[in-house]
């Protein structure tokens, strides 16, 4: 749980990992409903520039309702890039803080902003004893960042020292950032990424719920995820705790998987197609014959899948990812 940086009712402990953060569009919200699902929820951005849309004690009492359930509640990247074109960050930033927004994302996903011009706001934001986050990504599919310029990109984020980095996933998550054009995870890039960064320090945008069960299958249950709608938090939090299909298999160990990027995918990939061959996970990752082998070697040693003869091919070996028990889970 979260104890919010600014004034609130409701005060809980600031979670590190596992964070769930929710974009509000100003409607959907079903004040009974949320309370129930409140406690999965972190951060809660309200979106785009819809504080200059609603009165402004319509924007008070919505944040003052968040807050009061311990709840962090963000400015939108895209409204402050609004003010930054216009020369005008010290007015947005007065104004979030004047409507109770203790949060505030600082992104160039629409407009370029420099290193320098980065670390002046959050100066500013600083000054206001707003807490902030930085996101990394473009908005426009026509002009999405290369892998190198992504990894500094991140690596400029974390030295500003935010709460935590975002990257972009936009609220449809497709054709931007790790996702393509139909919404899948392009592997290799959110591979890259990882290998270079921790991925406890950063949020992955995920709208889309088949996003955030394979996050969830190749991180486990304590990713950071954004961009949940509203109507989804109770569906997520189920699967985090592995109570939907998707997910059931999923290992809660505390100490993460050590073999490597390409061992957790060929374990993401048995968990998902399981009962497979070598055949089979080759033909689903793309990955070397040598290397899912080894993979392979490295997960059975560990117990994390079991290996049996093919009812159909005796010579041939099929994976699976153990049972669980529900009592095991229990505990």
């Amino acid at each position: 749980m979260i104890s919010s940086p600014g004034p609130a009712d409701a005060k809980r402990e600031r979670r590190t990992s596992g964070l769930t953060m929710v974009l509000d569009r100003l409607s959907g919200l079903v004040e009974s409903e949320f309370d129930q699902a409140s406690s999965y929820v972190d951060i809660v951005e309200i979106g785009w520039g819809l504080p200059l849309v609603w009165r402004e004690d319509s924007i008070i009492s919505r944040v003052k309702f968040y807050k009061r359930h311990g709840i962090s509640v963000s400015l939108s990247g895209t409204l402050l890039e609004y003010f930054f074109f216009q020369n005008r960050t010290d007015a947005i930033l007065d104004k979030a803080q004047r409507l109770g927004f203790d949060t505030i994302e600082i992104s160039d996903g629409i407009i370029d902003m420099t290193k320098d011009q980065k670390a002046r706001i959050v100066r500013a934001v600083k000054s206001r004893g707003l807490d902030y986050l930085v996101a990394v990504g473009k908005k426009d599919p026509a002009t999405q960042l290369s892998l190198p310029e992504t990894i500094s990109q991140i690596g400029t984020a974390l030295a500003l020292e935010p709460r935590k980095v975002v990257l972009e996933g936009r609220a449809r998550g497709r054709d931007v950032g790790i996702y393509d054009s139909e919404g899948e995870i392009r592997w290799n890039l959110l591979r890259a990424i990882t290998d270079a960064f921790d991925h406890r320090d950063l949020v992955f945008e995920a709208p889309l719920e088949n996003q955030q069960d394979a996050l969830i299958a190749e991180f486990g249950p304590d990713v950071n995820l954004g961009n949940v709608a509203l109507a989804s938090i109770a569906s997520l939090q189920s699967e985090r705790l592995g109570l939907r299909f998707e997910t059931f298999r999923v290992k809660r160990s505390k100490e993460p998987l050590s073999g490597g990027p390409s061992v957790k995918f060929v374990l993401f990939v048995i968990r998902h197609y399981q009962p497979i061959d070598q055949r089979g996970i080759a033909a689903a990752s793309q990955l070397p014959r040598r290397t899912i082998q080894k993979a392979v070697e490295y997960l059975l040693l560990h117990k994390l899948i079991t290996e049996h003869s093919s009812f159909e091919d005796g010579r041939s070996k099929i994976y699976r990812t153990p049972s669980v028990s529900l009592m095991d889970r229990a505990r």
